[in-house]
C-alpha cells in the first residue's frame, strides 16, 4: 500500500478553472494535419467546420457545427449514433444547437484522443438535452463510454431519463489529465438497478498527477427508492482512478443511492461546495484515498436530511430507507486522514440511520478530521460515531479530530447515549475548541470507549446529560465549559455561487425548463409581484399561486426551481431579492427554514398573511396586526403577559396559548407571526425582547432553536415551567429554581448546624429546597422563610440547627464566624459560595482521576467526605471512585481532566 504523507490536504479549495489551465501549460499539443482530421470527419464535413479556435481555455482545430456541419438530427426522430462517432478525434470541438438528440448504441471511445468536446450553445443546459429509447431497449444503456485521451469536454446539456421507471443513460470517463463536465443535468426519474447501472456518473482520473473537474452537475428530479443495495447512485469514483476527481458545486439530491461514492479509489476526491440533500444510503460516502502526495477532503458543502419532506419529484409511498449524512469508507482497503472541512450537516427528519458522520468498523478506515463544521440534529440519528477501528487494515493514524465543530439540534436522544461516540483503538482522538449544545431528554456530550491518548480540550459541552463519559479510556481534558450555545449550520442551497464565472449564460437559466418561453427578453411580467428580500439569515422558501408564475429578471438563480405555479429558492444575503411575477392569487406560501422579508405588490407582509395580499382590502391588514385585531380588548381580558428576552444567540421560539393572544406594543418584527392564538417568531440580540399580551393559559411552548430569557408577568420561568405559570398557585414556583424545589422536595433531609464560637456573629443562609427550624434552637431573633433564614449565634458551644432539603446555594456571615456542620460532618462554609458542581460517579470498577481548576475547589459536603487517598489542595483534585461517588464545588474553569477507567463524569458551570 502506498503511504500517505501530509501533501496539501490542507490546501484551500483552489479554483478549479486555474487548475485546468494549468494542465493545458503541461502539454505541448500538436494541431492535427489534414490526414488526421480526414480519420475523424469526412471531406466535407472538414471543409464545413471552422478553423482552430480557442475555448475553455483549450485550443481546438475544428469546431463543428452538430446539424449543420454533421448532419444530426434536433428533432430527436433519427439516431446520432454514426455521426457522432465519426466526428471523434483528437482536437474536435462539436457544438449542439438547442432541441432533442435520439442516442440509441452505446458510445466505446478507447482511442487515447486528446481534446475532444461536446457543448450545447443554449442559455441553458436544458435546451439541448439527450433521449434514448424508452425503456433502453430492456438494456441498462451506457450512452458514452470513454476509457482513454485527455482534455474530454461535457457541457451545457441535458440527459433525459423521462419520468416512467425504466429508461436512463449513464456516462463513464475516464481522462489522464483535463477532463470536464460541466454544466450537466440528469433530468426525469432514476429507476432501480434493475433497469440502470449502479450509478449515472463513473468518473476516474488514470494518471496520478491528472486533475478531471466535475462542476454544476445536477441530480435532482427524483429516482426509485428500493432501499441498499437496490438503489443508484449519483457519482461513483472507482478502483482504477488513481490521480485526482474534483467534484465542484453540484446538486445530487433524493438519489436511490450515494449521491456520491469514492471508497475503491486509489487517487483522491475532492469536494468543493454543493448541496447533498435526501439522499438513500448516504449523502457523502468517501474515503481518504492511497496517493502519493494528496489526500481526499471535502470543503464547504452541505449536506441535508429531511426525509419528511422530498422535493415535488417524489410519487406517492416514495420513502428514504436508512440515509446518513457522511459515511468515512474505504471498504476494506486501510486508507486514512480524510479532512472534511467548513461543511453543515442538518438532519430535520430521518428514518432509521448509522449516523449523521459515522465510520463503521467494516469500512476499515482510519483516522479523519472535521474542522469548521456545524451539524443540526433534530432527530434521533447518531450524531457523531467513529466506530472501532480494524487496527489490522487500517493507516495510523487511527484517531478521530474534531477541530471547531459546532453540534446543536432539539434531539432528546442519541443511540450511544452521546453526541459524540468515539469507540475501540480510535487512540489520539481528540476534541479541541469545540462545542455541543443539545438540551433536551438525556444526552451526554462525548462518549469515549476504550481508547488511549485522547483529549478533549477547551470545548464548551452544555448537555441535558453529563459532559463526558469514559470507559476504559485515557482521556486528558482541560478548559471545558457548559454554559454556552453553538454555532448553527447554513442551509445554504446555493452551490457554492461560482456560476458567474462560467464560459455560457447559464446564471440566468432558472429551473422552469417546463416554460423556457418565459425569456425576460421576450415575455411580459404579470400583474401581480412577488419580492423576497434576504435579511442575512440562510433561507428556503416554497409558494404557489392560482393562475400563472414567472421569474422577474435576473434574480433568480440557477438552485431556484419554479414549475406549474409553485416556486422553490433559497435566499442568503442580506439586501439580495428573488422576484416573481405571477397571475391570480397566492395559494401557500411556507419557509421550510429560516426567514426574509416578503413584498406582495410593494407592500409588506408575513408569512401567514401573504396569501391574502392580493385579494379585496387586504393589503394594508395584512402585516402582523392583523391578527392582533382578532382578539380585541373590549371582549377578552388579556390581563397576563409573556415576554421573551434574547441572550445573544440566534433563537426561534413557539407558542400556543388557551384563549386569546397579541402584541403587546411594537416589540414584535415583521418578521414575527401571529396567527389567531399561536405565535412564532426569532429574538437573538442580548437584552432585545418580544412581548405578547394573552387571556387564559400557555398550553404549549417550545424554542426551534436557541435559547432566551422567558418571562411570565414579570417572573421568571423555565421552558418546561412557563405552561404552569398561570395556573393556580404556581406564579412563585415557576421559576428557574422551580423544577429544582420539586425534585429536592423527594430527597431525604439534611441537617445544617451553626455553633457559636463565642464571637458575635450573623449568617445568613438559602437553600435550593425548603428548610425548617430544628426544635427549639433558633431564637425569636433569628428570621426562617420557606428556603432561607437569617439569625445570630454568639456564645461559644450554642448552636442553631436547620433541617433542609435539596442543597445549600448560599452561606455567608454578615459579621463574625461560627462553625458549619452538615449532617455532622464539620465544613468550610466558603464552599457554599463556590458555583460550579463536579460529581465522579462510579459503577463498580475502580477509576482514577485528577484535575485542576483555575480558581478554589473543596469537597461538596452534601455528597459526603473524600477518602483517605484522595487529595484536595490549591485548586488540584486526585482520587478514585469505585461503587461510590466524589463530588466537589470549584470556582473558575476545568483546566485540566483525567479520567481513567469506566466513571461518569458530570459537572455544571453555573458561572459562565
Amino acid at each position: 500500500m502506498v503511504r500517505l504523507t501530509d501533501g496539501d490536504d490542507d490546501e484551500s479549495a483552489a479554483d478549479s478553472d486555474s487548475i485546468l489551465e494549468s494542465q493545458l501549460n503541461r502539454r505541448n499539443y500538436l494541431k492535427l494535419g489534414a490526414a488526421a482530421a480526414s480519420t475523424a470527419l469526412s471531406a466535407g464535413v472538414a471543409s464545413a467546420a471552422s478553423g482552430p479556435e480557442e475555448r475553455f481555455g483549450i485550443q481546438w482545430d475544428r469546431v463543428v457545427n452538430a446539424v449543420d456541419d454533421l448532419g444530426m438530427d434536433p428533432n430527436g426522430n433519427e439516431p446520432i449514433d454514426d455521426q457522432l462517432d465519426a466526428a471523434y478525434g483528437s482536437g474536435t470541438l462539436i457544438e449542439f444547437p438547442p432541441g432533442e438528440y435520439l442516442a440509441t448504441e452505446t458510445q466505446y471511445w478507447n482511442d487515447d484522443v486528446s481534446r475532444f468536446g461536446m457543448v450545447g450553445t443554449g442559455s441553458s443546459h436544458k435546451d439541448v438535452q439527450f433521449v434514448f429509447p424508452s425503456g433502453n431497449n430492456g438494456e441498462k444503456y451506457r450512452f458514452l463510454e470513454i476509457t482513454s485521451g485527455d482534455h474530454h469536454v461535457l457541457k451545457n446539456f441535458s440527459i433525459q431519463q423521462t419520468d416512467d421507471d425504466t429508461t436512463t443513460a449513464d456516462i463513464w470517463m475516464i481522462n489522464d489529465d483535463g477532463g470536464l463536465i460541466e454544466d450537466v443535468e440528469w433530468l426525469g426519474r432514476t429507476p432501480t438497478d434493475n433497469n440502470a447501472r449502479r450509478q449515472l456518473l463513473a468518473y476516474d482520473c488514470s494518471s496520478v498527477d491528472g486533475v478531471n473537474v466535475a462542476r454544476r452537475v445536477y441530480m435532482r428530479e427524483g429516482a426509485e427508492l428500493p432501499g441498499y443495495p437496490d438503489g443508484v447512485a449519483g457519482i461513483r469514483v472507482q478502483g482504477g482512478s488513481v490521480g485526482e476527481i474534483r467534484l465542484v458545486d453540484c446538486h445530487i439530491e433524493q438519489r436511490g443511492s450515494s449521491s456520491f461514492r469514492a471508497t475503491h479509489t486509489r487517487g483522491v476526491l475532492r469536494v468543493e461546495g454543493g448541496l447533498f440533500k435526501n439522499n438513500d444510503n448516504t449523502n457523502m460516502r468517501i474515503s481518504a484515498g492511497d496517493h502519493p502526495d494528496k489526500t481526499s477532503w471535502i470543503k464547504g458543502a452541505t449536506v441535508i436530511m429531511d426525509a419528511d419532506n422530498l422535493n415535488e419529484h417524489a410519487r406517492d409511498g416514495d420513502s428514504l430507507d436508512s440515509p446518513e449524512g457522511l459515511r468515512i469508507d474505504s471498504t476494506g482497503n486501510g486508507y486514512a486522514g480524510v479532512l472534511i472541512e467548513d461543511c453543515d450537516f442538518i438532519f430535520k427528519s430521518c428514518p432509521t440511520s448509522r449516523g449523521i458522520v459515522s465510520s463503521p468498523t467494516w469500512a476499515g478506515h482510519g483516522g479523519f478530521t472535521l474542522r469548521n463544521c456545524r451539524i443540526q440534529n433534530d432527530t434521533s440519528v447518531q450524531t457523531i460515531h467513529a466506530d472501532s477501528v480494524d487496527t489490522d487494515t487500517a493507516d495510523k493514524p487511527w484517531g478521530v479530530n474534531l477541530e471547531n465543530v459546532s453540534i446543536t439540534g432539539s434531539t432528546r436522544s442519541q443511540p450511544a447515549g452521546a453526541a459524540v461516540c468515539i469507540d475501540n483503538d480510535r487512540n489520539g482522538s481528540t476534541v479541541q475548541n469545540s462545542c455541543i449544545h443539545f438540551p433536551n431528554g438525556d444526552v451526554d456530550g462525548v462518549l469515549v470507549n476504550d481508547a488511549t491518548s485522547c483529549e478533549i480540550l477547551d470545548s464548551n459541552i452544555n448537555v441535558s446529560g453529563q459532559a463526558t463519559v469514559f470507559s476504559g479510556a485515557d482521556v486528558d481534558t482541560s478548559n471545558i465549559t457548559s454554559s454556552d450555545s453553538c454555532p448553527l449550520p447554513s442551509a445554504d442551497g446555493s452551490t457554492g455561487g461560482d456560476s458567474s464565472t462560467t464560459d455560457d449564460s447559464t446564471d440566468s437559466t432558472t429551473d422552469d425548463s417546463t416554460t423556457d418561453s418565459t425569456d425576460d427578453s421576450t415575455t411580459e411580467p404579470l400583474p401581480n409581484e412577488i419580492r423576497l428580500v434576504g435579511t442575512g439569515t440562510t433561507t428556503q422558501y416554497e409558494f404557489t399561486v392560482t393562475d400563472s408564475l414567472q421569474a422577474s429578471g435576473d434574480t433568480i438563480e440557477e438552485w431556484d426551481d419554479i414549475s406549474s405555479g409553485t416556486a422553490t429558492g433559497w435566499i442568503t444575503t442580506e439586501g439580495v431579492e428573488d422576484t416573481y411575477t405571477f397571475s391570480g392569487d397566492v395559494d401557500s406560501f411556507s419557509f421550510l427554514e429560516g426567514e426574509c422579508e416578503i413584498y406582495v405588490n410593494g407592500e409588506q407582509v408575513t408569512e401567514s398573511t401573504v396569501t391574502d395580499a392580493t385579494t379585496d382590502s387586504t393589503t394594508d391588514s395584512s402585516t402582523d396586526d392583523s391578527t392582533d385585531g382578532s382578539t380585541t380588548d373590549s371582549t377578552t381580558d388579556l390581563s397576563h403577559e409573556l415576554r421573551l428576552v434574547g441572550t445573544g444567540t440566534q433563537t426561534q421560539y413557539e407558542f400556543t396559548v388557551s384563549d386569546a393572544l397579541e402584541a403587546s406594543g411594537d416589540t414584535v418584527e415583521t418578521w414575527d407571526t401571529i396567527d389567531g392564538t399561536s405565535a412564532s417568531g426569532w429574538i437573538t440580540t442580548e437584552g432585545v425582547e418580544d412581548t405578547f399580551n394573552f387571556a387564559g393559559s400557555v398550553t404549549s411552548f417550545g424554542f426551534v432553536e436557541g435559547e432566551a430569557e422567558i418571562y411570565v408577568d414579570g417572573e421568571q420561568v423555565t421552558e418546561s415551567t412557563v405552561t404552569d405559570a398561570t395556573t393556580d398557585s404556581s406564579t412563585g414556583s415557576s421559576t428557574d429554581g422551580s423544577t429544582d424545589s420539586t425534585d429536592d422536595s423527594t430527597d431525604s433531609q439534611n441537617e445544617l448546624r451553626l455553633v457559636g464560637t463565642g464571637v458575635e456573629t450573623q449568617y445568613e443562609v438559602s437553600v435550593s429546597g425548603t428548610l425548617e427550624a430544628s426544635g427549639d434552637t433558633v431564637e425569636e431573633w433569628d428570621d426562617v422563610s420557606e428556603s432561607s433564614a437569617t439569625g445570630w449565634v454568639t456564645t461559644e458551644g450554642v448552636d442553631d440547627t436547620f433541617t433542609f432539603t435539596g442543597t445549600i446555594t448560599s452561606l455567608s456571615f454578615l459579621q463574625g464566624e461560627a462553625e458549619v456542620y452538615v449532617n455532622g460532618t464539620r465544613v468550610d462554609p466558603s464552599v457554599f459560595s463556590l458555583p460550579n458542581t463536579l460529581v465522579v460517579e462510579g459503577d463498580g470498577t475502580e477509576t482514577t482521576y485528577d484535575f485542576m481548576v483555575s480558581g478554589d475547589i473543596l469537597n461538596d459536603p452534601l455528597v459526603g467526605p473524600t477518602e483517605s487517598d484522595d487529595s484536595v489542595t490549591n485548586g488540584k483534585v486526585t482520587g478514585s471512585v469505585t461503587d461510590n461517588v466524589d463530588a466537589f464545588r470549584f470556582s473558575g474553569d476545568i483546566k485540566k481532566m483525567n479520567l481513567t477507567g469506566d466513571a461518569a463524569l458530570t459537572f455544571e458551570d453555573n458561572d459562565g
